[in-house]
């Protein structure tokens, strides 16, 4: 499903809104959700070994939304086979709830 076919989605789901509407609906709701995600992942510090996940977005029955920190580690370029290293960095991960998992 892409974007236009989402939005088409929630159109039909919000029963009588216009397609503007629906598409504003959705932008608002990436909005919040970038927003929240950018907060949790100024609480985790890259250079914290102890630092746990930090949860942005809770939605009871869908997931969890949180910001997770990588370790810095080895790597190896695939074209030229030379090992490199691989920056400390942040990452989102998603935890689907158990109301998406029963939908599948």
């Amino acid at each position: 499903m892409n974007k236009s076919e989402l939005v088409s989605e929630i159109q039909a789901n919000l029963g009588g809104a216009s397609k503007a509407d629906a598409e504003n609906a959705l932008s608002a709701v990436l909005a919040s959700v970038k927003t929240a995600i950018k907060k949790a992942g100024k609480t985790v510090k890259v250079s914290d070994k102890d630092a746990k996940p930090a949860v942005a977005i809770q939605l009871v029955g869908f997931g969890t939304f949180s910001v997770t920190r990588r370790n810095a580690r080895a790597g190896i370029n695939p074209l030229t086979k030379a090992p490199l290293k691989i920056k400390a960095s942040k990452a989102i991960k998603f935890k689907p709830g158990a109301g998406l998992k029963g939908a599948l």
